[in-house]
Formats: structure tokens, sequence, C-alpha cells
């Protein structure tokens, strides 16, 4: 497969993406409904294009064409064919046309299954949709192609450049480079980072006998199903964003935009979730810190709008109902998406140390150019139609599901804020530092972030246990005496066995005030939330079938997106309580111990009885320990920690854990060895209880996400009978 034809359709892509924005734009303003369709042709090409230019790249990744440059960078012929495919998101020049053409896939398959409903928005989102599209093509194209080939020129020295030695393409590559010499700062920047078109004259394509391959960090199963999760996450909320930007440009300040977009929605959150907690566990298992959550700049990069879209989420819901908060909903939508870009920079940009931004060029200048435009552009926009989304009513009561839904929007948008301060402070310290000279240029580390999020993170949890128990409208505190009476009583008396437990079984951690009210509102949220759907199934067997079982099927297919919240709900708490214990409890020790010694942390015993090293087939040198692991006196593992050393001289370390059925983990660290003879090995290990229990958790929230998001098929479930009407009543009293 020629590269050649992979860069000409990552052209012709581009160009069909800026005729479609163009076109798209100029239909909606002249109301030309030809072009608008002409404008929808385009970009359902460009999205084809892109598609086979992507699959062109996947070949010569396949193929371990490394005269290509990227191909070189990121495979070698030793690697196994799903990591040369999982390779096109393992750099930056690949990870860029991937993430353009999922985000051409979005919007084309919103454009075809909305084709005919919101016809007046569809024109904008198209523009706006392609509009951000385009961008990503641009870099892909010109900053980052990944289809550029080394060349040797006449002098010797090897360059990357696209196409063969021409007169006119070499022309102008060499007036580019020019201008890049004699652009002042910024402009100067940006165009050095440019791709060469082509070389000079008499240069000749050199072909590499071997890559690099892959960074050994990218090589685990969850960096092949982690990147596209997230990116799928990211590029979704371009849907509702493009809709949202679409009523604001049209002037429509009603809810069609919601209705619309919903699933939309609710598939963007899911894919963001996954990656999030997909991103976890590779954490857990690559970095070899013991831990799954570190704040660190990327991380928190796709934290940011998964908080405000989760605020969207649930806010959305008094719009739909009332026809309220339409203000604050199109904030949050317009946040979620600029805060995407936030973190596509963080990503790609370099701007802060990461241990997760594998690539890292000096196009930060212009993701920060396209966030000025959209941010400038958006928030034009907002104001331009502030009085147009004014609300037709408020809230009947200060003590009801609505002001509760505001709250709990009020603390997710806080966490956010607390979690981009938190991630730029040391972008803030160094600019004011060039002001004020006594600041210093700082940062802040994992302490500030639990410390400010922890209790808004715990009062979130109190009110996903209230909000089931409080109706739409005004609710007396009688009756919400009586409705929290059960769950309250379970909650005391759950606590108290779990202290009488920890006091019989004598542990030296204390459980403190903390733990113990995080234990506590994550108990009393899941017998809530457990409740409704008892509730809900005895309602159900009076009105259609006395089979409990059956009864609550029923209530859930025809309820799907309630009762889908509520398992989201229910695996938060298990995410709960497997991040209070896992963070709260751990323990941890490193000592150097000789063969046969063991080392004793809690009621477990490690006993070193060798290590070997060797070489593995694909290249790795390969230091591995033999321990066994012995727990109460009894044998319960045989663990081996190892450290993989990669022909690029780069490392890593390989746990080794030990899962009881409860969910906690003995982790093994290989950290050091005696070169000489092998006779003395460094081990570091953890005990990190119930921290399965946060992706045991992650997989119920994904399952009930699905489950919300699931079309009905079935034609009684379409309507909203007298039955359902009488079950939903019930329940929303």
């Amino acid at each position: 497969m020629n590269a050649v034809l992979g860069a000409l359709l990552l052209y012709v892509a581009l160009a069909c993406t800026l005729y479609s924005t163009i076109a798209a734009s100029v239909g909606a303003y002249r109301k030309h409904t030809a072009l608008v369709e002409s404008a929808r042709n385009a970009a359902i090409a460009a999205w084809l294009l892109a598609t086979l230019s992507m699959v062109v790249l996947i070949v010569l990744l396949i193929q371990g064409d490394f005269g290509v440059a990227y191909v070189w960078s990121v495979t070698q012929r030793s690697m196994p064919i799903h990591l040369k495919v999982t390779a096109l998101w393992g750099g930056q020049s690949g990870s860029l046309l991937f993430w353009s053409w999922l985000l051409g896939s979005f919007p084309t398959a919103a454009m075809l299954h909305n084709r005919q409903r919101a016809r007046t928005l569809v024109p904008v989102v198209i523009a706006v949709s392609m509009g951000t599209l385009a961008f990503f093509l641009l870099l892909a194209a010109f900053w980052e192609n990944p289809f550029a080939r080394w060349w040797t020129m006449p002098n010797g020295e090897i360059i990357q450049a696209l196409f063969a030695p021409s007169p006119i393409l070499s022309g102008l590559s060499s007036s580019i480079s020019n201008l890049a010499d004699h652009a002042p700062g910024l402009l100067g920047i940006v165009f050095d980072d440019m791709v060469v078109l082509a070389p000079p004259a008499g240069s000749l394509l050199f072909i590499p006998p071997d890559g690099q391959g892959l960074n050994p960090l990218l090589r685990h199963l969850g960096m092949v199903i982690h990147p596209p999760m997230l990116y799928l996450g990211f590029v979704g909320f371009v849907v509702p964003y493009a809709f949202g930007f679409a009523a604001l440009s049209v002037g429509d300040g009603g809810d069609a935009w919601i209705w619309v977009t919903r699933r939309w929605t609710l598939v963007a959150w899911l894919f963001l979730s996954a990656g999030l907690l997909l991103g976890s566990r590779w954490a857990y298992d690559v970095l070899g810190w013991g831990g799954y959550w570190g704040w660190d700049p990327v991380e928190n990069s796709a934290l940011m709008p998964w908080l405000t879209g989760t605020a969207f989420l649930h806010s959305v819901m008094l719009q739909e109902r009332y026809g309220m908060m339409r203000r604050w909903n199109m904030v949050l939508i317009i946040a979620t998406y600029l805060l995407i870009i936030v973190g596509t920079f963080l990503a790609r940009s370099g701007g802060l140390s990461s241990v997760h931004a594998f690539a890292q060029i000096a196009i930060g200048p212009l993701f920060f150019m396209f966030w000025l435009v959209a941010t400038i552009a958006s928030a034009s926009l907002l104001m331009k139609r502030w009085d147009a989304l004014r609300s037709g009513r408020s809230l009947d009561s200060l003590f009801s599901r609505g002001m509760l839904l505001l709250i709990n929007n009020f603390i997710f948008v806080v966490i956010a804020v607390a979690v981009a301060v938190g991630t730029f402070w040391p972008t803030i310290t160094e600019v004011l530092s060039g002001f004020i000279p006594i600041i210093e240029k700082s940062s802040v580390g994992p302490g500030y972030y639990n410390r400010v999020t922890g209790p808004m993170f715990l009062s979130m949890l109190l009110l996903m246990g209230i909000v089931p128990l409080v109706g739409w409208g005004h609710v007396r505190i009688r009756r919400l005496g009586r409705a929290i009476l059960w769950p309250l009583g379970g909650t005391l008396a759950s606590m108290l066995v779990l202290f009488v437990v920890d006091w019989a079984l004598d542990e030296t951690i204390e459980v403190g005030w903390g733990a113990a009210m995080g234990y506590g509102l994550s108990i009393f949220t899941a017998l809530v939330t457990i409740l409704e759907f008892h509730r809900g199934a005895v309602s159900c067997t009076r009105t259609q079938t006395g089979n409990y079982l059956r009864a609550l099927w029923v209530l859930v297919g025809r309820n799907r997106r309630r009762y889908g919240g509520y398992c989201v709900h229910i695996g938060v708490v298990i995410m709960a309580i497997g991040v209070i214990s896992s963070h709260s409890f751990q323990q941890e020790t490193q000592q150097t111990i000789a063969v046969g010694q063991t080392i004793t942390l809690g009621s477990y015993e490690l006993k070193y009885e060798n290590l070997e090293r060797f070489s593995s087939t694909d290249g790795r040198r390969v230091a591995r320990v033999r321990a066994i692991v012995y727990r109460n006196g009894r044998e319960v593992a045989r663990l081996a920690p190892r450290i993989d050393y990669y022909p690029n001289d780069e490392r890593m370390t390989i746990p080794a854990t030990h899962t009881t059925l409860a969910g906690d983990d003995y982790y093994v660290l290989l950290v050091a060895w005696e070169q000489v003879d092998l006779s003395a090995a460094t081990i570091k290990i953890y005990i990190n209880p119930l921290v399965n229990w946060v992706w045991g958790g992650g997989v119920l929230l994904i399952v009930g996400t699905m489950v919300a998001v699931w079309p009905v098929f079935r034609k009684e479930y379409r309507a909203s009978g007298a039955s359902t009407q009488i079950v939903s009543q019930s329940l929303d009293r």
C-alpha cells in the first residue's frame, strides 16, 4: 500500500470538510436547501475518505513499511499484529488521524439519523461539527501527517517528507522553512513544525531495517481499548454541543435540541466513563506505584469534561420536564466541549508534565488558538441569545427534587473548577511570577485534590441517596421522614456490624471519621436505590403480574432511563466503597531480602525463592522473582513480579497480584536486585483493600448506562400505557 495514496486521501478529506463547513454556513444563512444538502454529502464524503486514509495507514503498520516515519516510530518486526494495529493511536500522528476519523463518524451518524428531525438545526450542526473536524484534519495533514517518509538528501542528512522531489513542492517547503526562520515568536514556532512536503532534488528514499517499536507502557491490553473509548467519549460530546450551538444560532430557545441529542449525550458519557475506568486499570497494572488514580494532568483533562457532562445529564431532566435551566444547560454543554479541547491540548501539547503524554510536540499554540476562537464564538452567541433562553417557570419548592438536582449540579461544577485550578496551578504560578517576584512556580499534589474534592464527593453520595425519596413538587418533612426511616435504620445497623467486626478482628488500622462517613453514606444510598427497585416491582406486580422477578424485568424495560440511572448509582456506590477502602487502609512496605527470607505485611508473609534472568523471543531482557505468599501460615499464591528491558533501553515494571474473594489485592513489585549473584532482591508490597470494587462498580455503571440508552423495539414498551403511568406516578410522589 502506497503512503502517497494515504496522504492524498487525507488532503481530499480536508478539502471536503472545508467545503462542507463553508457550504453549510452559507446554506444556513441564506436558507438554501440544495447547498445544505451538498454540505451534508461533502461531510459524508470526508468521512469516507478519512476512513480509507486510516485503512491505508493500518495496512502500512501491519506490513512494517519502515520507510514511513510513523510506522518506524511505533512498530518493529517482532511485534504481534494486534499491537501493530493498535499502534495507530500509539503516537501523535496516527492518533490525530484516528481522532479525526472518530470525529467524523459521530456527526455523520447524527446527521443521517436526524435528517428529518430538527431540520432547522441541521445546517448549523454540519457547519460546527465539520469546522471542528477541519481543524483536526488540518493538523493531521500539515503538521502531523502520518504518511511522511524518510529521505536521504544529497548531503547525507536524513529528513522526513511526504512526496518525491519536485521543483514546486520542494520550493514550497523551502519557503515555509524560510518563513519560520524569519517569523517572530508564535508564528515561527507554528510554521517551523509543519511537515516537509518534498525533499530537495537528488534525495533518495531511505528504508530502515527495523522500527524502534511501541512504547512499552502502551503494550498493555488496557491501552488497546482505553484510547478509543476515551476518544469516543470526547468526540461524542461534539454532537450535543453542535446542536446546542445551532439552537443558539437560529434563536431557538426551546427544548428540541435536548430531545434530539439525549441519547447521543448518554452514549458519549458512556464511552468517556469507560475510558476513565480503563485508564485507571492501565495505571494500576503498568505504572507500578500501587494505585490507579494519581491526579495526573492528563487524567484530570478527561475527568473535567466528565464532571460537567455528568452535571448536564442531571440538569437536563429539569429542562425536559419543566422547561427550566435552559441557560444553565447551554453553559454546561459549551463548557464540556471547551474542556474537551483543553483535554486534547494537555494530552498533545506537552505543556504540562504527565506520565500519559507519550507524544509531545509544538502544536499547543494551534490548540490554544482554536480553543480561543471556539470560546469567543460560543460566549458571544450565548450572550446574544441570553434573553431567548429564559425559562418559563421556576421551582415550586426549595425542598424538592429539582432543588436537589441544582445543588448536585453546583457540586459537580465546583469539583471541576477545583480540579482545573490544581491542574493549571504550575502555569498560573509561572505567569504570576513574571509580575510578582515573590511568587515562584509551584505545583499541587494528590493531597490538595483529596482534601478539596473528598468532602464534595461525599456530599454527592448523600444527594444520590436523598433524591429518589423526594418528589418533583413540594415535599413534606413528615413524608420524607417516613420514607427515609428504613434505609436510615439499615445504615445504622450495618455500620454497627462493621464496627463490631472491626473491633473483634482487632485490626491495627483504625477506621477514621472520613472513611466511616463514606461507608455510611454509601450504604444509605445503596439501600435507598434497592428499595426503589423493590417498590417499583411491588407496584408492577399489582397491575401486571404476580411474579416478582418478572415484574422487575417489566419495570426496567418500561422505564429504562430511570432504572438504568439507578444501576449507575449502585455502581457509583460500589466504586466509592472501593476508593474509600483502598485509599484509607492501604498498607505498604519495601525491603531488601536474601533468598529464603520473608517479608511480613498485615496477615501476609512473602518468601523470596529465587530470581531468574532470561531473554524473550521479542527481544526483551527479563528479570523475574519467584516468591511464595502465605496468609496466616497457609500458602495462598505463587507470584512472579518482573522487570522487562526493551531493546530501546526502556524498562517496564510488571507487578504480580493475588486477589481475594473480597476484592482485596496483594500487590508485589520487583524494585532491584543484587547484580552479581542474584542472592538478594528489593521488593515492594502493597495491600489494597477492596480495590477491585472500583472496577466491579465501574462495570455496573457501564451496564446501567447501556440499559438507559438501549433503544426500545417492542411496541408495548413504546406506549405510555395506563399501567406504566400508574407505576411512574406512584414512584414520583
